[in-house]
């Protein structure tokens, strides 16, 4: 028997593992005849049909793999039901939806599947958005709500316009608009949704032909790189200090100090610390991975006070309403910049700000990486580059100063004379301390 057919079961479908070279692996069951598993490089597992009808090969995908899921009574029924829905099926289901998916396509009848896609001959965009977010950002990313925000705001005047009626020309003319008037940050995130949702109704085969929002021009953007300046770090810590509501001022402290993203630190909660050890557990972070991080004595100083008169057994950051957990403090941060007398600094920047000063402290590139937690050193070498040659220099001027002595102080002509104030000056621009 071929390695890629045997009888499915539970057992056999969870120990099947992902391909090493990244492709899509297919089985096919024995017990029942054109059902068909596939994996993909990701782990996902989808039972699909597969059989030749009117002398052509036709695949209709059933669902994903579930060992323990369930069906109502309706799909006892008719299994047909749940077909075009990505439902979740047991080895006995996707058996069952199987043999009334064949027995159609033996009768020359084009299964639920198929007839969706004649349905989505004159798809509109609206149409094809509410697929992308309720059969798949819902399910596989954190910013769903923030895309279906961005698509009600710049696309929804294209919600009743047919995908296949959109031109290239028109993607770039509402780009450059958009650049003009939203920003070219707003307008490059949009293009980026609108093609991800046509691509996705490509690979569902809901869309035909080329994607209109490939190959447009997008705005080159300047990475930010504001960061506390040594002159500001005295005001800015006055001014947190001095901030009445303690939940903000401990929040900014701890996102300066810790480096972790915005969002994490107003996320954080009492079970992903152990004030004992020291440490702070991030389960999920904006690149899909965890982060441990391991709290300085100030921060667990600040974290201990907060546990001593906590409001609440679940968040460390509270804030009014029923959830009781702070949100966005914009107004704090406001109050914070009006009393230091500072313009222009974002949260965001607070996290670049540490990553700045140990850049020049000498610290590598791959350790600030990893206390931000970049996925990519690329990002990193970006960002703060610039501050590491800083450190660097500093760190050969004071090399040189041991390397070059001054031996004899004393001038003994004008020539000497001038050396020994350069000498004198570089010394004193070089006397960095870290």
């Amino acid at each position: 028997m071929p390695r890629n057919q045997a009888p499915f079961s539970k057992g056999y479908i969870e120990g099947l593992r992902v391909s090493p070279d990244g492709k899509r692996l297919y089985y096919y069951d024995t017990k029942m005849r054109g059902l068909e598993l596939s994996v993909n490089p990701t782990g996902a597992k989808t039972f699909s049909v597969y059989k030749w009808s009117n002398g052509k090969p036709r695949r209709v995908v059933l669902g994903h793999y579930d060992g323990l899921a369930l069906q109502g009574i309706e799909f006892n029924e008719n299994p047909l039901v749940v077909l075009g829905n990505n439902s979740a099926l047991s080895v006995e289901h996707a058996r069952l939806l199987a043999q009334a998916v064949m027995q159609q396509l033996s009768a020359g009848e084009k299964p639920r599947e198929i007839k969706r896609k004649e349905q989505f001959s004159e798809l509109t965009l609206g149409q094809l958005f509410t697929e992308y977010i309720d059969k798949y950002a819902m399910e596989h990313t954190k910013t769903w709500s923030v895309m279906q925000a961005s698509f009600d705001r710049y696309l929804s005047a294209w919600k009743n316009r047919p995908v296949k009626e959109i031109t290239r020309g028109e993607v770039q003319l509402l780009i450059n608009k958009l650049g003009k008037t939203s920003g070219p940050t707003t307008a490059n995130r949009t293009l980026e949704l609108l093609k991800a949702v046509i691509n996705k109704g490509k690979h569902w085969s809901l869309v035909m032909g080329d994607n209109p929002a490939s190959g447009i021009a997008k705005f080159r953007l300047k990475s930010r790189s504001r960061f506390v300046s040594e002159d500001e770090l005295p005001k800015l810590m006055a001014a947190i200090h001095a901030e009445s509501n303690d939940s903000v001022r401990d929040y900014v402290l701890l996102s300066l100090t810790t480096g972790a993203r915005k969002s994490n630190v107003l996320a954080m909660r009492w079970d992903q610390l152990d004030l004992q050890q020291g440490i702070w557990m991030i389960p999920d972070t904006k690149n899909g991975t965890s982060q441990t991080i391991l709290l300085t004595k100030e921060e667990l100083e600040i974290l201990q006070a907060r546990f001593a008169s906590r409001k609440s057994f679940e968040w460390v950051f509270v804030g009014p309403g029923k959830v009781n957990q702070l949100k966005d403090p914009k107004k704090g941060w406001a109050r914070i910049l009006k009393a230091a007398g500072i313009k222009d600094l974002h949260l965001h920047d607070l996290r670049r700000t540490l990553g700045s000063y140990m850049a020049m402290s000498g610290a590598s590139l791959s350790v600030i990486g990893n206390t931000l937690n970049h996925k990519e050193l690329s990002t990193t070498r970006k960002v703060y580059a610039q501050s590491a040659r800083t450190a660097e220099k500093a760190a050969r001027e004071r090399a040189h100063e041991m390397m070059f002595p001054v031996k004899n102080p004393g001038p003994t002509s004008e020539l000497e004379d001038d050396e020994s104030k350069v000498v004198s000056m570089v010394k004193q621009a070089t006397n960095i301390e870290f």
